[in-house]
C-alpha cells in the first residue's frame, strides 16, 4: 500500500461537466501525448483509459476546443480550468455509459509524492501530523511547518529528497486559491 501527497483546491468548479465522445477523447489523448503532457499511463483504448487528469493550461483555448468540435460545455470547462490554473478530469460513468470532462481540483502541473505506507507514516511524524492515512492541511500551514528547523531536520534525516520534494510541492501552490495538501 502507499499514500500519495498532492495539492487540491477547496473551491468547486463553476462550469458543469461536459459530455464528450470516445472519438474526441482519443483525439485529445493523441494531442496531449504528442506534446508530452499526458499525465496518466498511455493506454490507447479510450474506453479503458478514460478516467484520468490532464493539463490544458499549456495550450490555447481554441486549439483544445477544436478537438471537441467547439462544444459550448467543453469551452466552459477548459476556460475555467485555464483561468484558475487547474487540470481537467475525464471520467467514464459505467452506469450512464458517458464520458465527461470537468474541471479538476488539482493545480496545473502540480507534482505528487507517492510513498510506501511505512515511509509515509515517518514523513507524517516528521511533519508533526497525525498518523491517519488520509487527511489535508492548508498550503500556508504546510509552508509554516516546513519552516521549522526541527521539521526540516527530521525530514532530512529520513531522506534528503523528502524535504526537497515537500518544499517543491509547497512552492507550487498559490495561497489565494485555497489550496490544500491532501494525503491518502
Amino acid at each position: 500500500m502507499s499514500i500519495t501527497f498532492f495539492l487540491s483546491v477547496d473551491r468547486k468548479a463553476d462550469a458543469a461537466p461536459a459530455v464528450i465522445t470516445a472519438r474526441q477523447l482519443a483525439a485529445f489523448r493523441a494531442f496531449a501525448r504528442e506534446r508530452g503532457q499526458l499525465l496518466e499511463d498511455e493506454d490507447d483504448d479510450p474506453l479503458v483509459s478514460c478516467s484520468f487528469e490532464a493539463r490544458v493550461c499549456p495550450w490555447s483555448l481554441a486549439s483544445i476546443c477544436a478537438i471537441f468540435d467547439h462544444d459550448v460545455g467543453v469551452i466552459a470547462v477548459v476556460e475555467e480550468a485555464q483561468f484558475r490554473g487547474l487540470n481537467v478530469r475525464f471520467w467514464h460513468d459505467d452506469a450512464t455509459r458517458t464520458i465527461t470532462m470537468r474541471v479538476a481540483s488539482t493545480p496545473d502541473g502540480a507534482a505528487e509524492i507517492n510513498l510506501a505506507n511505512g515511509n509515509a507514516f515517518h514523513v507524517l511524524d516528521a511533519l508533526r501530523l497525525s498518523d491517519d492515512n488520509c487527511g489535508s492541511m492548508p498550503i500556508g500551514q504546510l509552508r509554516e511547518t516546513l519552516g521549522h528547523p526541527y521539521v526540516r531536520r527530521d525530514l532530512g534525516r529520513l531522506d534528503g529528497r523528502y524535504l526537497e520534494r515537500f518544499d517543491t510541492l509547497a512552492a507550487q501552490a498559490d495561497t489565494s486559491e485555497g489550496i490544500r495538501m491532501v494525503w491518502g
